[in-house]
């Protein structure tokens, strides 16, 4: 096995509503990930969805999305996952930490009477 890091980038992403087992939907994105390392080159999928307590600003921020599809990604080749193995990568996107259910709205100025 290399010890060179794995290079990861986003190929492209597919947003739409996706089937649940339970047959209902939710929306999300499909994204495409390139990861490689040395000569080694693959291209994972990975379902993004969104949890059912997304802010409208989490949902409509496609950068955080992507980063967080990607860092699963590495934490699944940090934990021993082989990209040859096929496996169907599923994770829910949630609010970034600290996030509150107002996140979406814009801050008040702490000046300003209201």
């Amino acid at each position: 096995m290399s010890n060179e890091q794995w290079l990861m980038r986003i190929e492209r992403g597919l947003s739409a509503h996706f089937k649940e087992p339970d047959g209902s939907s939710r929306p999300g994105v499909e994204w495409a990930v390139g990861i490689k390392r040395g000569e080694e080159l693959h291209t994972i999928m990975v379902r993004a969805l969104l949890a059912d307590d997304a802010t409208p600003a989490t949902r409509a921020n496609q950068e955080y999305q992507a980063q967080t599809a990607m860092q699963y990604l590495n934490d699944q080749l940090h934990s021993g996952w082989d990209p040859t193995q096929p496996k169907e990568h599923v994770i829910y996107i949630s609010n970034p930490r600290g996030a509150s259910a107002a996140a979406g709205e814009v801050p008040k100025p702490w000046w300003k009477l209201w």
